[in-house]
């Protein structure tokens, strides 16, 4: 049903969403003849066709009017942690320091409530008209992109896809017994350097008993400067914490910011900052929503001029892990595509091929009926089963790094 109000156009933000499920359906089932097209419209929609400024508009106008379902059904975001972590305290799982050779249901499942919480990218594919006056930039090292909650005296990171990866204690408010209160928590997006042990803090959810999601980007900013900057327990590892928490560097895109900031290499003073990945650009208007949003931009650094001008003086070091075969930003996202497509097909394939021979074992220990062995049907007998949580040490890296241009 199309919903109104006012003057905002709601109908042509639903046309545009249809037109990118139906780009995403062929997508996932492209035939021989029309693979090609498929990606030509997906890229089209996110450029030309609806375009990137259009929809940023009427997203902003949606936050104003709060009309948008999808940032009205966020601003739980505390009650979804403490239903779901209370609800886990009279569930507990083992965990296990290793990973299978065989196929065990569930046993990588993510956590259903957690697999959409985060806000992610579009490839920036055209420059805001805003640019200067309303955009921050930010450098994001190579790393896992994690959701960090603290709460109830423990730690507990999740992956993008909602995959539990590890627990510890941390000085964060509610992340370890000495910074726990009652139902104080901090709920944080994060990159996860694993060699380094370290937290780079992106943006804030939630700070203590308070809600941060319906703030705008730039208050968010304010206040992880303001507060969670000032927690020096965070900054060193100790018995009450075991990661260091730093903060990601937000400049402001205006001219001469810009132009300071790209022109030096590396992109932060941080002398234990990992491999620069990309960058990514927020909308200092932008409400933290679950899922991907024009608000926030990304770009590889070799993507800087093509996108933002050629005026602007940008590092050669930026320009080195550039590709051979590099042509211009439409062809890569293409090829990009095409590449996480195989890669998600052959996941696929194994997991499944996994299941039917999990299957039909136990149809010969007589654990389950002969009619269930069919892929399809082994498939569904498996992810019917009631399962134990994952292990963080389990997570895929394959997962970890696919979608890279939604980081």
């Amino acid at each position: 049903m199309v919903r109104t109000g006012g003057h905002y156009p709601y109908f042509k933000m639903e046309k545009d969403l249809e037109y990118i499920k139906r780009a995403i359906e062929k997508l996932e089932a492209p035939g021989d003849d029309d693979k090609d097209t498929s990606f030509r419209e997906l890229y089209k929609n996110w450029g030309k066709y609806g375009s990137q400024e259009e929809r940023r508009k009427e997203l902003l106008q949606s936050q104003k009017g709060k009309r948008s379902c999808k940032i009205d059904s966020f601003r739980g975001i505390l009650e979804l942690i403490q239903n779901h972590e209370e609800d886990n305290l009279f569930k507990p799982y083992d965990k296990v320091s290793y990973r299978p050779n065989i196929y065990v249901p569930g046993f990588n499942k993510p956590s259903r409530a957690y697999s959409n919480v985060l806000m992610l990218s579009e490839w920036l594919v055209q420059k805001p008209n805003d640019f200067e006056t309303n955009w921050y930039i930010s450098p994001c090292p190579k790393g896992v992109r994690v959701l960090v909650i603290a709460y109830q005296g423990i730690t507990k990171c999740y992956t993008k896809f909602g995959k539990f990866k590890f627990e510890c204690k941390t000085g964060l408010p509610g992340g370890s017994p000495e910074t726990s209160g009652k139902h104080e928590s901090c709920v944080l997006d994060c990159f996860y350097d694993s060699l380094g042990q370290q937290m780079y803090v992106l943006d804030l959810l939630a700070w203590k008993t308070q809600p941060m999601t319906d703030g705008e980007m730039e208050f968010r900013q304010f206040w992880l400067k303001s507060y969670l900057d000032n927690v020096e327990a965070i900054k060193t590892v100790s018995k009450y914490n075991k990661i260091v928490f730093k903060l990601l560097p937000m400049i402001p895109c205006s001219r001469n910011s810009l132009n300071t900031f790209l022109s030096k290499y590396p992109p932060c003073e941080d002398p234990e900052f990992p491999c620069l990945d990309g960058f990514l650009f927020y909308h200092k208007q932008a409400h933290y929503v679950s899922g991907q949003t024009p608000l926030v931009g990304w770009l590889f650094p070799y993507m800087i001029t093509e996108i933002l001008g050629s005026d602007i003086p940008v590092n050669p070091e930026y320009f080195k892990n550039r590709p051979n075969d590099y042509t211009n930003q439409a062809e890569f996202i293409q090829k990009f595509e095409v590449q996480q497509m195989k890669k998600k097909d052959r996941r696929g394939r194994r997991n499944t091929s996994m299941e039917f021979e999990n299957c039909k074992s136990e149809v010969k220990e007589g654990k389950i009926s002969a009619h269930v062995v069919s892929k399809k049907e082994a498939t569904e007998a498996m992810e019917s089963e009631s399962n134990p949580e994952p292990d963080g040490n389990t997570a895929e890296q394959l997962d970890d790094m696919a979608e890279k241009y939604m980081t």
